[in-house]
């Protein structure tokens, strides 16, 4: 048994242990290399009596023993034009994993959240609110004018004026003013204020609505307080200015929260709707 190198082999004997080399196989394995020179390598023995051989091979500082395929340890020198490139594996715990890259962050810090719901009620009570203003003699952006059709027990209804003049008998259509608020808690939803008819006597509670929306247009916080001995709403207005506590609207138009509000099985824009089969026998089965 020996090591081989670069075609050479290495070998232990001839044993200095004579007839003892199959007996004491201790004493044969503790043969060594002893280095001659700067490159120069030979065997040499634990026994005074052992005398060196001639070395097979030149082993060079820096050379390492590997395993060979075909007879157990060998010698690999790596040749002088191979790199060797350090593979880094990493820590997946360390805090370095989870940093985002700043190319990226405007992903995270513009990012708007949606309600895929937005609700149609009135502002809920014990819940300051507010509305945005609407510039004089230009057309409203987050106020309009709509016909609402209401039944009792089912969720309203919009319906084009074209269906609304042609079905003007229907006493559940009225003409109301969607109004665009947004609470405190940033909550945002569509108020629906109900419009006095021209022929009709005033109504105080639609009127005091509309006052309020004027209060909160303004640049207040507001709150409805419902007097009913007096037949109104009441308000009662924040301490707190938008500079401590800013409006969080968002940046969908008065159309998007509307079509979000009204899905398309509550827009009537035919006569097809199965609006008028529920008016007309019940339901719809």
């Amino acid at each position: 048994m020996g090591l081989s190198y670069g075609g050479f082999t290495i070998l232990r004997g001839p044993s200095p242990c004579g007839n003892r080399l199959e007996q004491d196989s201790a004493c044969c394995d503790r043969v060594r290399l002893v280095r001659l020179g700067p490159q120069l390598y030979r065997p040499n023995h634990h026994l005074p009596h052992f005398r060196p051989r001639r070395p097979d091979a030149v082993i060079n500082a820096g050379d390492t023993l590997t395993p060979s395929p075909e007879k157990g340890s060998t010698m690999s020198k790596p040749t002088s034009t191979e790199k060797v490139v350090p593979i880094t594996v990493g820590n997946p715990a360390s805090a370095a994993a989870f940093v985002i890259d700043q190319s990226h962050m405007e992903d995270f810090t513009e990012a708007e959240e949606k309600s895929s719901v937005v609700e149609v009620p009135r502002p809920p009570r014990g819940t300051y609110f507010t509305v945005l203003s609407e510039e004089k003699g230009k057309p409203m952006v987050n106020r309009g004018y709509f016909f609402l059709l209401e039944i009792p027990g089912r969720d309203p209804y919009l319906v084009t004026p074209e269906m609304a003049k042609e079905h003007s008998e229907e006493d559940v259509i009225r003409p109301i003013l969607l109004v665009r608020y947004v609470t405190m808690l940033g909550e945002e939803a569509l108020w629906p204020i109900k419009l006095t008819p021209p022929d009709s006597k005033s109504n105080s509670w639609n009127t005091s609505a509309l006052n309020i929306v004027e209060v909160a247009a303004s640049g207040k916080w507001v709150r409805i307080v419902s007097k009913q001995k007096n037949g109104q709403y009441r308000h009662t207005v924040s301490p707190k200015t938008f500079e401590q506590e800013a409006p969080k609207f968002s940046k969908r138009s008065l159309f998007d929260l509307i079509d979000a509000a009204f899905p398309k099985d509550q827009k009537v824009t035919s006569n097809d709707h199965e609006v008028w089969t529920i008016l007309k026998e019940g339901s719809t089965k």
